[in-house]
């Protein structure tokens, strides 16, 4: 901290702000990428507040004759009109003792100095001209197209600015139409300790000059003098006019007590440098009244040196720690995002997770064995047997007793195997289906969870999926459909309505040979039949005793189906219950891993949080003791401040 504000109570206070900040940029609580520019800004604010020089600013629209007054200090003609420089930066204006010197920072070369052969090898493309002089340096630098490439320009020469230990910050005229140098204006507020606002006496106040002080530059207005120039071109009557006309106007935007300094730095600065102005006769008037305003200026800056300095770092402070807050904010909503992330993928209970997923796969199954469905199919089937018999038996058929048994047995036996087997085959390739598709699902769900959980605990991995066995769902046994064909032909084949005799035992052995115990049955009505009426009644006769026989055996077929689909969804359900085993076997220790390493994660990101909050709320009050120390300052008398 500078010796000048060491017996200032506000010093102690500025150097535990920047040890705070220090401490918070020295973790990890705030991100790295933002650590790097908060701890630029921290030591921009170091070294201001270690800097003892006092900083004026000059602001001004171009043309207000901005560049007239600086020269009008410096007693030389050593800054070009603002009418002919295009440089887009602030130009730095100190004393020195030893050689002038020009200093210009430049894009893609770094600083270059007058005099230098560095200077000479960058200046000699843009035209003719010499740079003997520090004059005819900055002509160049600053009108020519060089300009572009300065970022930052600072000018040593000999004269007193004002007092000692004073540094002059000439910024770019603003207007209307260039908000470069609006913006660059805006910036060099930021730095100035007290401003030294140029308002032209024949346009005194415009919108744009009083847009800047109402914005820009308005917590600076009881930090500011404001120079009248260009006063030589009004009427003398005109010229306390005007300047009341500027107090009143600068009272409402809200300056308690203006300094107005009327003055024609042109006029002097002609005198001045013509040595004419301690000739004979009477003094000149412009002369008298600019040596007059510069007194006036060094008075202020004398007596409000260690306030307006401690403004600025306190300003500069201020919006460190903003920049804290919103930072800290920034991370705190970050990081909660995170948390919440966190919890969404986190599998905190794995076994419910996968009785969640078997009670769905058991619903889907339900839905693909609906056994409805499936018996409808098989009725649908069944159905067309009936003519099918009848077409066995048609016309002449019948009368040929072992053909017909032979057939209709035949019939009777391949269709209800045939249509029972295909309606137990569609069911177990749909109870295939059903648990492929429920094992994919369970392989998605449960691997997009796993890999978030990985990835949150800081791993890369991904969940293989546990693999079905070839036969997850076997074909079910139908042999008791066999056996009920079977009995139903044993039934038949015991029964005395078929005993009726040599016609029915030719045709019982006939079906014997043909087709077991159905054969016999279906011979023996046959035989029977023809063995008493001719072929019509014979077919009748046949057809009315065999249906009731045949729709027997399809009901027993039926029930005998029904016992096998249920079969599939029991082997089914097996199948879902066995694949949940082998995950919950396969993957519950690393689950509990995983979850161990969130609940870390959780409390990390937890007091990450709380870190957060805590800075943002500090670098708040912290900004509330600063806003009280300005406050102060802008209460304290000027006799009173030092």
């Amino acid at each position: 901290m500078s010796k000048q504000g060491a017996g200032d109570m506000r010093w102690p206070a500025i150097a535990g702000h920047l040890d705070w900040i220090d401490g918070v940029l020295g973790g990890e609580r705030i991100p790295a990428a933002r650590r790097a520019e908060l701890g630029e800004r921290l030591r921009v604010v170091q070294a201001r507040a270690a800097d003892p020089l006092l900083r004026i600013a000059v602001f001004g629209e171009a043309s207000s004759g901005k560049s007239t007054l600086l020269n009008g200090f410096v007693r030389r003609r050593l800054l070009p009109s603002s009418n002919d420089v295009t440089t887009r930066t602030t130009t730095v204006l100190r004393q020195v003792g030893g050689a002038e010197a020009l200093v210009a920072t430049v894009s893609g070369r770094g600083d270059v100095s007058w005099p230098s052969g560095s200077f000479t090898q960058w200046t000699r493309p843009p035209g003719p001209g010499s740079s003997a002089t520090l004059e005819q340096a900055l002509q160049r630098v600053l009108t020519t197209s060089l300009a572009e490439q300065v970022l930052r320009l600072e000018v040593r020469q000999h004269a007193r600015l004002l007092g000692d230990g004073i540094v002059l910050l000439d910024t770019p005229g603003f207007s209307v139409v260039d908000r470069g140098h609006r913006e660059l204006a805006e910036a060099a507020v930021r730095q100035a300790d007290l401003a030294l606002v140029v308002v032209p006496a024949t346009a005194a106040m415009s919108m744009t000059l009083v847009d800047f002080l109402s914005g820009p530059l308005h917590d600076h207005l009881d930090r500011c003098a404001f120079v009248l120039t260009k006063t030589d071109l009004l009427d003398p009557d005109d010229i306390d006019d005007v300047t009341d006309l500027v107090e009143r106007r600068l009272h409402e935007l809200g300056v308690a007590e203006p300094v107005v300094l009327p003055c024609a730095p042109g006029r002097a600065l002609a005198a001045l440098t013509a040595g004419t102005a301690d000739g004979g006769g009477a003094p000149d008037a412009h002369v008298a009244r600019f040596l007059a305003v510069e007194r006036r200026i060094a008075e202020l800056a004398a007596g409000q040196r260690q306030s307006a300095v401690a403004a600025t770092v306190l300003g500069l402070l201020s919006g460190l720690l903003a920049a804290v807050e919103e930072t800290a904010g920034e991370q705190r909503v970050r990081l909660a995002a995170e948390r919440e992330a966190l919890g969404r993928l986190s599998l905190p209970d794995f076994p419910a997770f996968l009785d969640h997923w078997t009670a769905g796969a058991l619903r889907g199954a339900e839905r693909a064995l609906d056994g409805t469905t499936l018996l409808l199919r098989l009725d649908a089937a069944i159905a067309s047997l009936d003519a099918e018999v009848v077409e066995a038996v048609a016309g002449d058929r019948i009368a040929q007793v072992n053909d017909a048994a032979a057939a209709v047995s035949r019939l009777v036996r391949e269709r209800l195997r045939r249509d029972a087997q295909n309606t137990v085959d569609a069911a177990a390739g749909r109870a295939a289906q059903a648990l492929r598709g429920a094992a994919d699902e369970l392989a998605r769900d449960f691997g997009r969870q796993y890999s978030a959980l990985a990835g949150l605990a800081g791993e890369r991995r991904t969940a293989a999926p546990v693999t079905l066995s070839a036969a997850a769902v076997p074909a079910p046994d139908l042999s008791a459909t066999d056996e009920a064909l079977a009995r139903v032909g044993s039934q038949l084949a015991l029964s005395d309505n078929w005993r009726t005799g040599g016609g029915a035992a030719a045709g019982a052995l006939a079906g014997s040979l043909v087709a077991p115990v159905v054969g016999t049955i279906v011979g023996g009505i046959l035989g029977a039949i023809i063995g008493k009426r001719g072929p019509d009644a014979a077919r009748e006769q046949f057809l009315a005793q065999a249906r009731p026989i045949i729709a027997e055996a399809q009901e027993t077929v039926a029930e005998a189906v029904t016992d096998a689909v249920g079969q599939v969804g029991a082997e089914l359900g097996e199948s879902v219950v066995a694949l949940r085993a082998r995950y919950l076997t396969q993957w519950s220790e690393e689950i509990a891993r995983l979850n161990a390493s969130q609940a870390r994660r959780q409390a990390a990101l937890a007091q990450k949080i709380a870190a957060a909050e805590r800075i943002a709320l500090e670098a708040r009050r912290r900004r509330t003791d600063i806003a009280s120390l300005r406050h102060d300052i802008r209460r304290t008398p000027a006799s009173a401040k030092e």
